[in-house]
């Protein structure tokens, strides 16, 4: 059985100072269950002050995909949206 790795770009609701991205990224973090892993969370500039982040998961072929993940993602407070934007295949 084989695993797909995938990026989850998350986008802030508004401007956000560095604590409050913190706090996203712990809860973020928390989110996250087996059989799902974290890979890395990375903070990337946008424009104008808004910070998004790029979250890499790895997670089993079987698990059911990335979806799931983003959509969880998505409820937690701050986030604007969760999109899944790569997907590829663990060697």
């Amino acid at each position: 059985m084989g695993e797909v790795i995938g990026l989850i770009r998350v986008m802030p609701n508004e401007v956000l100072e560095d604590s409050q991205i913190e706090e996203m990224i712990n809860d973020i973090k928390a989110v996250i269950k087996s059989p799902a892993r974290l890979g890395n969370i990375e903070i990337k500039p946008v424009a104008f002050g808004l910070k998004g982040l790029n979250v890499t998961v790895v997670v089993p072929d079987d698990a059911g995909g990335l979806d799931p993940i983003a959509e969880t993602i998505a409820k937690i407070k701050n986030v604007d949206s969760a999109e899944v934007t790569d997907v590829g295949r663990a060697l």
